[in-house]
């Protein structure tokens, strides 16, 4: 970050407050939108038959079933059945999500798209972020094609491999393993991004998100740091340049998702991207 660009804050949702009325409220449905400069998050939880839609997506989108919750998505000649914990990467086009059984998701989305305009935080980009990095130009053809179906639960946890990572053609989760009781204060993992935003996704459980804006030389743009806790469901967005790690901080069971926009290339360097070989070029004979 320039010394000289003023830093931006890192905005909290706690979801279930009350505080942030879901615009799509429908039956016993209810979707909450926060967004990033380059990402949509919605998080919704719905009853058996209920349907979730936007207006057609220009790009690949994410879906993520979480445990105890069962979907059809179904597109133009296209349907798949998932139960969580999965992945359903999406493409370009409308889309709709049927659940057949009850239960919470989270639906991810680049801005390209009207989604962005639904969420809670929309007018905070309506100058962006400079610091940001911009979403890669869409590829003519994205990722191996067609609706597809990326089973988590017999994902092996390998030694030196951060989380499980998969990405679309402009976005990219980090869905962590889950974890129960509360995180060793002796094995925090703070750390920067210099040019992407982080959106931290909980699920399930009590969190803890720290955040330090580093000093620039004008005094008045330092700000002391941040120790915020927030209940499931809730999405906390991170600009570039802050310093943050998070804790999971009660008894019981603890579920984190990331999400970047566009895909990260260091994670990608790293060979921890499980589903890269759909984003590797072809070659023809």
């Amino acid at each position: 970050m320039s010394d000289t660009a003023a830093p931006w804050s890192p905005t909290f949702f706690e979801l279930g407050s009350g505080e942030y009325a879901p615009p799509d409220r429908i039956k016993g449905q209810h979707s909450w939108y926060v967004r990033g400069q380059n990402f949509v998050t919605v998080i919704s939880k719905a009853g058996n038959g209920e349907v979730l839609s936007e207006e057609p997506a220009p790009d690949e989108h994410l879906v993520l079933v979480l445990e105890g919750t069962e979907v059809e998505v179904a597109v133009p000649g296209s349907h798949v059945s998932a139960a969580g914990p999965s992945i359903v990467v999406v493409p370009a086009g409308p889309a709709q999500v049927t659940m057949r059984r009850p239960g919470d998701l989270l639906r991810v989305f680049s801005t390209r798209g009207s989604v962005a305009a639904k969420a809670a935080n929309a007018a905070t980009y309506a100058v962006p972020n400079p610091a940001v990095a911009s979403l890669l130009p869409l590829p003519e053809t994205e990722g191996a094609g067609g609706l597809r179906v990326i089973p988590l639960s017999d994902v092996a946890q390998v030694p030196g491999r951060l989380g499980r990572i998969y990405r679309s053609g402009s976005l990219m989760v980090n869905w962590f393993v889950p974890v129960n009781g509360p995180r060793d204060t002796d094995e925090l993992s703070p750390h920067v991004h210099d040019d992407f935003e982080q959106a931290s996704v909980t699920v399930e459980g009590d969190f803890v998100h720290h955040v330090r804006q580093p000093w620039t030389k004008r005094m008045r743009d330092w700000r002391p740091d941040e120790h915020v806790q927030l209940t499931s469901p809730s999405v906390t967005v991170i600009p570039p340049g802050d310093i943050h790690t998070t804790r999971w901080v009660n008894r019981g069971a603890h579920q984190l998702i990331d999400v970047f926009a566009p895909p990260r290339a260091d994670f990608i360097e790293q060979g921890w991207v499980l589903n890269q070989s759909d984003y590797e070029p072809t070659t023809k004979e």
